[in-house]
């Protein structure tokens, strides 16, 4: 099974919220990259303290998202399928507002299914979060 058969699956695996620790975290975000090209769902990408845009149109910045609260507002405030993906939120993920906020978007009853991805060498999961949460850890550090 190739890398992106495995992330298409965790993508459909019923989780809203995924979470990827790798080293390589660039390598896994041109995986996501190849993936959208073959798909017909909108992949999104997220750094801190820039706005988030569309995968393949990172010339289009989405207004109103470079906060993290007013980011996952936005995502759960969306009426379309989006996977979300979350390069090096855990800073973000020691506020409470939105430990509220991502546990929403995973146990919200919606016709609209959404992905968040949480993307970073480390993620500090907060426990409220872990049991609506696909953990993956891919933890090789590079040769020296």
């Amino acid at each position: 099974m190739n890398y992106l058969t495995q992330l298409e699956q965790m993508l459909e695996s019923g989780y809203r919220i995924v979470s990827i620790e790798t080293y390589d975290t660039d390598r896994v975000s041109d995986l996501f990259t190849q993936l959208s090209r073959f798909s017909n769902k909108a992949y999104y990408i997220s750094t801190p303290g820039a706005s988030m845009y569309r995968v393949g149109a990172s010339h289009i910045a989405i207004p109103r998202t470079q906060d993290p609260v007013d980011l996952l507002e936005h995502i759960d405030g969306s009426q379309h399928f989006g996977v979300f993906i979350l390069r090096d939120f855990n800073s973000a993920l020691e506020d409470k507002e939105i430990i509220k906020l991502l546990h929403k978007i995973a146990t919200r009853d919606s016709d609209v299914d959404k992905v968040v991805l949480l993307l970073s060498e480390n993620i500090e999961l907060p426990k409220a979060l872990k049991p609506y949460t696909l953990r993956s850890k891919h933890q090789m550090k590079k040769a020296v």
